[in-house]
C-alpha cells in the first residue's frame, strides 16, 4: 500500500501524474490512497482534478477542512464512492467518510477523520471512528488518514 500525503496545486499533480505509476510499480503497491485536500489551487479539490489523480493511478483520494471549498465537487463526492471526506462531518453533508476497494481478493478499508482543533464543521473524531471502522470492519486491511492541525489530538487518534 502506498499512501500520498497532500498533494498540493498543480505543482503536486504534475509530480503525482509523472511518477505514481513508476513508484506504485518500484514498491509493488496493490493500492494507491492519495490525500487530494489542497489538489485545487492549493485548497479543496475539484472533479476535474479529482480525475487527474484517478488517471495518474490512485485507488482512493481523501480530503479534509477544505472539501466543501469547490461546491462543483459536491455532486461528485455522492457518485464516486472512491473520494472521501472526513467522517465525522455531518451525515447531512455530501459524500461519505469511508470507501472500500479490492484487488486480487484483497479488501482495503480507508477511514477518513478530522480533528476537531482549528476545524469548524467536525464531529468528535473518536466517536466517528467507532462507527467508521465498524464499516470497514470486514477489510483485509484498514487504513486511517487522520486530517488534524494538532499533534495531541493526532497522538489520541493514532
Amino acid at each position: 500500500m502506498l499512501f500520498v500525503g497532500d498533494v498540493v496545486g498543480s505543482a503536486g499533480r504534475r509530480v503525482i501524474r509523472s511518477m505514481l505509476g513508476e513508484l506504485r510499480h518500484e514498491l509493488g503497491a496493490d493500492f494507491v490512497v492519495d490525500n487530494g485536500e489542497n489538489a485545487s489551487g492549493g485548497i479543496g479539490i475539484t472533479p476535474k482534478h479529482a480525475n487527474e489523480l484517478f488517471a495518474a493511478g490512485a485507488d482512493v483520494i481523501t480530503l479534509g477542512n477544505h472539501t466543501y471549498r469547490h461546491r462543483e465537487v459536491w455532486p461528485y463526492l455522492q457518485e464516486r464512492r472512491e473520494i472521501i471526506r472526513p467522517a465525522n462531518f455531518l451525515a447531512s453533508q455530501p459524500g461519505r467518510g469511508t470507501a472500500m476497494i479490492e484487488r486480487g481478493g484483497v479488501t482495503l478499508g480507508v477511514v477518513n477523520l478530522a480533528g476537531n482543533l482549528y476545524m469548524n464543521h467536525a464531529a468528535p473524531a473518536l466517536l466517528a471512528a467507532d462507527v467508521a471502522l465498524n464499516e470497514v470492519g470486514q477489510a483485509d486491511y484498514v487504513l486511517v488518514d487522520i486530517h488534524a492541525e494538532a499533534t495531541s489530538e493526532k497522538v489520541a487518534l493514532g
